[in-house]
């Protein structure tokens, strides 16, 4: 009669005398594998409002939420802008290099979304001039023009928002009729 089958330490039995070497299972060490099992692949089917969000500096991007949202918060509004078009779109701004987060809640304060946004520096047509330790930047598309940048040198950089701002301001007195 063969010898019984001890059960060791990690939940396999171990082999009859006698017997080529083999692990056989138990049924705690089963559970264990399926425990482990539904575990990774929770972890795999992750919920869509676990991605990251890319977006340009100076870009916007559209993104849809599952469900309607009632309130959104930014981690840092320095780096990216949201703005709500509807209950469950979002209109994201990139406003400076960097990393920060979203999370929006429905009606009832449940979490429904909780996005990283990175806001990363415009990949064509870009151009940065060092001059000492002050930067410039500038979109060349087709030609060179001076670019706002939080980055860049402050004197330059507040001399061109001044100069954008009292264009932009022109166009909205035309636009409203004063001239």
């Amino acid at each position: 009669m063969p010898e019984p089958r001890r059960i060791c330490r990690r939940g396999f039995q171990s082999r009859p005398k006698g017997q080529p070497f083999m692990m056989y299972p138990t049924k705690r060490s089963s559970r264990r594998i399926a425990s482990a099992l539904v575990i990774a692949s929770s972890l795999i089917a992750m919920p869509a409002w676990a991605a990251d969000i890319q977006v340009e500096i100076n870009q916007s991007r559209l993104h849809q939420l599952s469900r309607s949202a009632s309130t959104v918060i930014v981690g840092n509004p320095a780096i990216a802008d949201v703005s709500v078009t509807n209950a469950d779109t979002l209109v994201v701004f990139g406003r400076s290099y960097g990393k920060t987060n979203l999370i929006a809640l429905d009606g009832a304060g449940r979490q429904i979304a909780n996005f990283d946004i990175n806001v990363t520096p415009a990949k064509e047509a870009a151009l940065t001039l060092t001059r000492g330790t002050d930067e410039y930047s500038y979109n060349c598309a087709p030609q060179c023009v001076r670019a706002i940048n939080p980055t860049d040198a402050t004197a330059a950089t507040a001399a061109l928002l001044s100069s954008t701002k009292s264009v932009t301001g022109y166009s909205d007195q035309s636009a409203r009729g004063n001239r």
